[in-house]
């Protein structure tokens, strides 16, 4: 086991907002994943003619807004 691929550097962050209304709560989420968009390498190919060659790298930088209801 002496070779490795690069260190993994991901960024994910969520911001959120919580609203009372009497007895109810409205959470407001957004989440942001892969911040800084790194393509990091998560799998390379160990075969012979394309040794090394990456297969897989981290997913592109993509946001998810959600709500929540509390009753």
């Amino acid at each position: 086991g002496s070779l490795y691929i690069e260190r993994l550097n991901q960024l994910d962050f969520r911001i959120g907002k919580v609203f009372k209304y009497a007895r109810t709560r409205t959470s407001v989420n957004l989440d942001i994943y892969n911040a800084l968009n790194a393509d990091t390498v998560r799998q390379v190919n160990f075969s012979y003619a394309v040794f090394e060659r990456p297969t897989g790298i981290l997913l592109a930088r993509f946001a998810k807004i959600g709500v929540t209801f509390d009753f």
